[in-house]
């Protein structure tokens, strides 16, 4: 087959990639990255696999870690209007500072300072088993991380090329954050850039390294791969045909599947329609392969009921036992989502207020670790779980909720996590926890963080315990990293 008959199958599939992604006029500057996949073909020795949280609507993440000292957390309350009551204070936001029992289940201390009284912290009341996993080492908080084109300070803000293009739009920063870079707007995303590194190393070559739990994402497109999609109940079948194929007998379905397998055994002379066939097919054999050994794979954790973040991440501890009992995979991306967040009304109090979806997230994620642990997937070691939001929200209340803002905290939770720490310094004039007084040098008039750590830097940390490691890989996928100090954080 001719280079440019590949050369424009390439072409089809990104562009059915970029159409499912609504970024087909974003597209068209990356015509020149055709046929420059990323070429690493070392082997990656044993199992990782990378989980990606995304939180959508903007989380709140400022309530989710709060300063415990009197003197910040007061700058904290006023910032916020105020410690949140029903009665007296219905429109304050902040947190009060737990009392008695509360301490144990909520308080924490940052490792990198443990005896300075200004590096205690408490999480929200509703991350207590989150709370337990960071004092146990295993969960690091990442704080003001967000999307940027290099450090900058307020005076940097107001020349536009210094900043992110359309900060506090949800559908522009969630693109920049699955791109891994502010740079331009790709159609691509640093999961998927990472799988086409590291997708050789799998003995499976037909299983894509990026599954997603739900639905179509840009993080796990890359130049090659293609993401596997699942839902949190598992594989999808086709009506009226046979699952898996072939069917034994001579029934109404066994002649249709049969006419679909000619169909999907035919070589089509137009690309798209063998593109399609291509895809369709590999979708089926995927389902063949599965169906049965995903079937089989039980877990002995429990996870919660009416919880549709749990549901997705009991079918990745699922996916990831079948794939290391039968050696599919060396490396895998995983994506999961969880909505809701966008509270610019009831964030402190009323129907799936802030509160309860901190509560889904923690269950949700404790149930996971736990399922990997030994005796059930086994893989506490190997896997490291990690959130993302398009951006924090303003200290400021607007009355009952929080508007978009920018910088915000993400965690990281794994057994090669270096835990117990908050990483506050990506190298930039901005670092340690945020001055939060509004208007403070490091935040603009409703308490919008300018970053102290930008999404490449956090991004590229975790590709690098993956095991994109190759400079030019790094600096393929992630072009901003070079603006930065440090292109690898440590938190793993």
């Amino acid at each position: 087959m001719s280079h440019s008959r590949n050369s424009r199958r390439d072409f089809l599939r990104t562009l059915a990639l970029a159409a499912c992604s609504g970024g087909t006029a974003a597209m068209f500057p990356q015509l020149r990255m055709m046929g420059t996949a990323l070429a690493n073909t070392r082997s990656l020795p044993g199992y990782k696999a990378l989980v990606c949280v995304y939180l959508a609507g903007g989380n709140d993440s400022w309530n989710l870690l709060v300063p415990f000292d009197t003197a910040r957390h007061d700058v904290y309350a006023d910032a916020r209007g105020g410690v949140y009551n029903a009665q007296s204070n219905p429109d304050g936001l902040a947190l009060g500072i737990p009392a008695g029992t509360d301490v144990a289940l909520q308080k924490i201390v940052d490792g990198n300072d443990s005896s300075s009284a200004t590096n205690q912290y408490f999480l929200h009341p509703e991350l207590d088993d989150l709370a337990a996993l960071y004092r146990a080492n295993k969960l690091a908080f990442a704080v003001n991380v967000g999307t940027l084109v290099k450090p900058i300070v307020k005076a940097d803000y107001s020349t536009p090329a210094n900043r992110p293009p359309q900060l506090y739009s949800h559908s522009d920063q969630e693109n920049l954050w699955h791109q891994g870079t502010s740079v331009t707007n790709r159609v691509v995303g640093w999961g998927g850039r990472c799988g086409d590194v590291v997708h050789a190393s799998n003995p499976n070559q037909d299983l894509s390294t990026c599954i997603s739990i739900s639905g179509a994402n840009r993080f796990e497109v890359g130049l090659s791969t293609v993401p596997y999609r699942m839902s949190s109940s598992g594989l999808s079948s086709l009506n009226g045909m046979c699952n898996p194929t072939p069917c034994s007998g001579v029934s109404a379905t066994s002649v249709r599947d049969n006419a679909l397998n000619t169909l999907l055994a035919d070589t089509y002379a137009n690309d798209f329609a063998g593109e399609y066939t291509k895809v369709f097919g590999r979708s089926r054999d995927l389902y063949n392969l599965l169906k049965t050994g995903l079937d089989g794979t039980t877990l002995v954790q429990p996870f919660p009921a009416n919880n549709s973040l749990a549901s997705q991440l009991q079918m990745v501890a699922k996916m990831i036992k079948l794939s290391k009992a039968q050696n599919y995979a060396a490396r895998q991306i995983y994506y999961v989502r969880l909505g809701g967040f966008d509270l610019h009304s009831g964030l402190m109090s009323g129907n799936n207020d802030h509160g309860d979806l901190l509560k889904l997230v923690n269950d949700a994620i404790s149930s996971f670790w736990l399922a990997l642990a030994p005796g059930d997937v086994d893989a506490q070691n190997e896997v490291t779980l990690f959130t993302a939001s398009e951006f924090a929200r303003t200290l400021q209340s607007n009355g009952s909720g929080s508007d978009h803002a920018w910088g915000g905290v993400q965690f990281a939770l794994g057994g090669a996590v270096n835990g117990g720490k908050l990483y506050t310094n990506g190298g930039g004039p901005i670092s340690g926890f945020p001055d939060q007084h509004l208007d403070a040098p490091n935040n603009f008039s409703r308490g919008q963080m300018i970053p102290g750590i930008g999404v490449d830097q956090y991004a590229a940390t975790l590709a690098q315990w993956l095991g994109v490691t190759s400079p030019t890989d790094l600096a393929a996928i992630f072009p901003n990293l070079a603006n930065f100090a440090t292109g690898n954080l440590g938190f793993v």
